[in-house]
């Protein structure tokens, strides 16, 4: 019986052996294989783009033509005053509005009897995760979730980020329609 065991077990290794001296005439004749397409990992070669030497661009800036009949208001180089500025605070890690919140804005919707021709601008500031690392994408989810709100009253909504802003507040200030003189 232990004859019987042992002749196994050389018949086995000897079929492993068979096995892989087999795979590796295999692997070495290649069977119409060349060698970039037996290699797992290809060699990789860099392409340098050569640069191009910068050359000074300069804005061209053109005036509006305004003829004597048509003057307007928007091109005078000091900023509107907003007729109503609005402090929203976000409790932190959220970029929905809370209850409270949202009444506060409907309010002043309501104040203020906004038309489509109002605009507001919304100021957002960095927003803090729970490990105080920034998340600049909870702060443009905040200013886009009260842009939403916005949006159908009055479609001129513009959305700027200023890092100055407390944590959590998002500014929003609303301007009367723009006047055009003939």
């Amino acid at each position: 019986m232990f004859k019987a065991l042992i002749r196994s077990v050389v018949l086995f290794s000897l079929l492993l052996v068979n096995i892989a001296l087999f795979t590796w005439c295999v692997n070495q004749l290649g069977l119409g294989q060349t060698q970039a397409e037996k290699n797992l990992i290809r060699n990789v070669q860099a392409q340098t783009i050569p640069q191009v030497s910068q050359v000074a661009f300069s804005a061209i800036t053109q005036r509006p033509i305004l003829t004597n009949r048509t003057q307007i208001a928007a091109l005078s180089t000091q900023r509107a005053k907003p007729i109503q500025r609005l402090v929203l605070q976000f409790r932190p890690v959220e970029f929905n509005l809370d209850r409270r919140e949202l009444l506060k804005l409907k309010k002043v919707f309501r104040k203020l009897h906004l038309t489509s021709s109002h605009s507001v601008e919304i100021f957002y500031g960095a927003a803090v995760s729970e490990s105080n690392i920034p998340i600049p994408r909870t702060a443009k989810l905040r200013a886009q979730s009260v842009a939403r709100i916005i949006y159908p009253i009055t479609q001129s909504v513009k959305m700027y980020y200023r890092p100055t802003i407390k944590e959590g507040q998002v500014i929003v200030e609303f301007f009367a329609p723009q006047m055009i003189i003939n």
